[in-house]
């Protein structure tokens, strides 16, 4: 499978709406992703395999940091590089905008998801209690610096 990852467009958020309600028990609705629409202080990015979108990573940049708010790859195209590829352009925006810290969310039950993020060098710092909604669970936060050097290739 090739693939093939470019900044999210306006045309692409049908198909990343229904990719996101298709993944998370509680998704954010479509209009969301629309400020990560090539911005200063939001990006995102699409992964395709030239027929549909496959994956799609969002951020968001406040001072020194860079904040992952969401990162998703369809069920049948898992374990193919394609969350590392998104990641990997978090993590160089992250150091082309020299941000100190990239920080996510993810849910405590969430056991594939928190293997993946160590593996590209995240560490746990902290929890959120009651974080998401449906269900109701904590969230742990993960954060690295976007030089560690570790991108999980």
């Amino acid at each position: 499978m090739q693939t093939f990852i470019r900044p999210m467009r306006v045309a692409d958020l049908k198909e990343v709406g229904k990719l996101e309600n298709g993944i998370f028990s509680d998704p954010w609705p479509e209009d969301a992703f629309e400020e990560y629409l090539d911005q200063l202080d939001g990006i995102g990015w699409v992964a395709t395999d030239q027929c549909r979108i496959i994956g799609y990573a969002c951020c968001g940049l406040d001072s020194n940091q860079c904040h992952v708010t969401n990162l998703a790859v369809a069920s049948d195209c898992r374990r193919k590089s394609v969350a590392k590829r998104l990641m990997d352009c978090i993590l160089t925006l992250a150091r082309e905008r020299e941000c100190e810290l990239v920080y996510l969310e993810v849910r405590i039950s969430n056991e594939a998801a928190r293997r993946f993020y160590e593996t590209l060098g995240f560490e746990t710092v902290d929890r959120r209690i009651r974080y998401y909604e449906h269900p109701v669970e904590d969230a742990l936060i993960m954060v690295r610096r976007p030089d560690s050097g570790r991108s999980g290739r």
